[in-house]
């Protein structure tokens, strides 16, 4: 990690993640974790499927199917699922 810092104002759950990176041992797991959540972060705020989902979102230029989208997606709520069943 470098020395120098970047001033920030976070909201909790934004710190909470930024804690939870940090706390994973520096292993190439570490920089995998990273390199995921970049591209889930890109891929969220550019979604590139063949028209308007389910949920109402504008997917914006076709250059996925629908059906990657949705798989990305089922993605994500297995992971919510998990968690909420974790948390149980």
């Amino acid at each position: 990690m470098s020395d120098s810092t970047i001033p920030a104002v976070l909201s909790p759950a934004e710190w909470r993640l930024v804690q939870a990176i940090r706390n994973l041992p520096a292993t190439p797991l570490q920089g995998r974790v990273n390199e995921v959540l970049g591209e889930l972060l890109f891929y969220v705020q550019n979604p590139r499927c063949e028209g308007i989902g389910a949920e109402g979102f504008p997917c914006g230029e076709p250059v996925s199917s629908c059906e990657e989208c949705h798989q990305v997606w089922d993605l994500l709520e297995a992971i919510t699922h998990r968690l909420e069943t974790a948390k149980k």
